[in-house]
């Protein structure tokens, strides 16, 4: 693909704060102590080849799914405009911090977050998910760059903190995450800063600051981070001759003139009574760009409150392949949401239960913030995708042969792994001006 100022290197950053509390005493299972600088390691290493059965993969994908547009309409309760978030970093960082979870708190995680299989088989799923999408930068495409989207993860935690050895496992085995002994006691902005500029170098500098001043202090005790790249171009670019200013239909019903871009081609499509969509894959053909929007344009907030796990299957069984016309908006959001009050209004209200990170199993630790940031851009040749989430812990229809679809108002989309039926973003369009 070529370079330009729009397609930079993108990325989801992911980081979980967790602050010291009160802990038990020590056993043959607590890791060995470190100083700062070391590394604090399971024994175990990332298993490569995890085997979770295909009924336990369909049903992490289904219930992934269902925590994206479950979380969407938690957002579009409170937000007019446009909406974009990734529903795969928050899952998997979430996933993470459920290992250390336990009672009510791991309960409630749980119910809100989607996670149905029993513990053991859920990590190995995340494992397997994650170690196949790192695959789609292997891709072998004909011509221009295969996409990348790879995985991550880093955590920091207080050197002489006596983490569970089997939390540290779970970490080890199924996210490759080890443990960089930090003095977060001594020395919090600069281990603060440490991070903070890990995770910018990981995102090319999209997010900056994840975690803000005063989010780490000297009662910090851990800080997992996790990463996803993703950068594609179209495997059909739209002409940049063909895109012109035409006038956008906004959600408040005013219009905005807008960078309409156009294509011809063959694409997958649904054409129903209540739904429109298109999948726009990218090179390679396994990650897709899908647009949807209500066949009426009067009845969006209705077809939008409906829209669902279920729904969205729907339309991706029912896509068939036709020749047609697109014109979608070049667009550029950056969002900004207080995901622990979204959580709470889902019905997660217990965040004091970490139990099982620490020996003793009393941890005194208590989830008190978890803030996602996102940024999305899209033009004529791809997509550039980050985001960043900051979990901080504190003490106490039937096909037709030709189409035309023309995303002028309103419409909801979402970045797709096609063969694990994975939504890496989702989002909406209301204004594809507003940034």
């Amino acid at each position: 693909m070529k370079s330009h100022g729009l397609m930079r290197n993108g990325f989801l950053a992911v980081a979980l704060a967790f602050s010291l509390g009160a802990c038990g005493g020590t056993d043959d299972e607590q890791q060995e102590q470190k100083g700062p600088g070391e590394v604090l390691t399971s024994s175990l290493e990332r298993n490569l080849a995890p085997a979770p059965s295909a009924a336990a993969r369909q049903q992490l994908s289904a219930d992934n799914r269902d925590f994206a547009f479950n979380l969407f309409h938690e957002i579009r309760e409170n937000e007019d405009s446009n909406i974009f978030y990734s529903p795969h970093s928050i899952s998997i960082a979430l996933a993470m911090t459920y290992a250390g979870a336990g009672g009510e708190t791991q309960a409630q995680m749980a119910e809100v977050l989607r996670f149905g299989l029993e513990e053991s088989e859920l990590h190995t799923a995340f494992n397997a998910l994650d170690l196949e999408l790192a695959q789609r930068s292997k891709v072998e495409v004909e011509s221009g760059d295969a996409p990348q989207l790879n995985v991550v993860n880093a955590t920091w935690g207080q050197h002489d903190y006596p983490f569970r050895m089997s939390y540290l496992d779970t970490l080890a085995v199924n996210y490759g995450a080890g443990l960089r002994a930090v003095d977060f006691q001594n020395a919090p902005n600069e281990v603060r800063e440490e991070i903070n500029q890990w995770v910018e170098d990981q995102t090319n500098d999209r997010i900056k600051d994840l975690l803000p001043e005063g989010s780490i202090d000297s009662s910090t005790a851990l800080v997992l981070t996790n990463a996803i790249y993703f950068l594609a171009g179209w495997e059909n670019e739209f002409p940049k001759s063909a895109t012109v200013d035409a006038p956008f239909v906004r959600h408040d019903g005013s219009e905005v003139t807008v960078d309409l871009m156009h294509n011809n081609g063959s694409f997958l499509h649904y054409l129903g009574d209540e739904t429109l969509a298109v999948s726009l894959p990218y090179v390679g053909g396994e990650l897709a760009f899908i647009a949807l929007m209500p066949t009426d344009a009067a009845d969006y907030d209705a077809w939008e409150a409906g829209l669902n796990r279920e729904r969205f299957d729907a339309v991706i069984e029912g896509m068939t392949v036709a020749s047609g016309q697109i014109a979608l908006p070049r667009f550029k959001f950056e969002g900004e949401y207080d995901a622990k009050a979204l959580f709470e209004s889902m019905g997660w209200t217990n965040f004091a239960d970490l139990s099982r990170m620490v020996e003793g199993g009393s941890s005194g630790l208590e989830i008190t913030a978890i803030l996602h940031k996102s940024f999305i851009a899209l033009d004529e040749e791809g997509t550039e995708a980050a985001a960043a989430t900051a979990v901080v812990v504190g003490e106490t229809a039937g096909p037709i042969d030709s189409f035309e679809m023309k995303f002028d108002r309103p419409f909801a989309y979402v970045i797709y792994d096609k063969p694990t039926d994975t939504i890496l973003f989702l989002g909406r369009v209301s204004d594809p001006t507003a940034e």
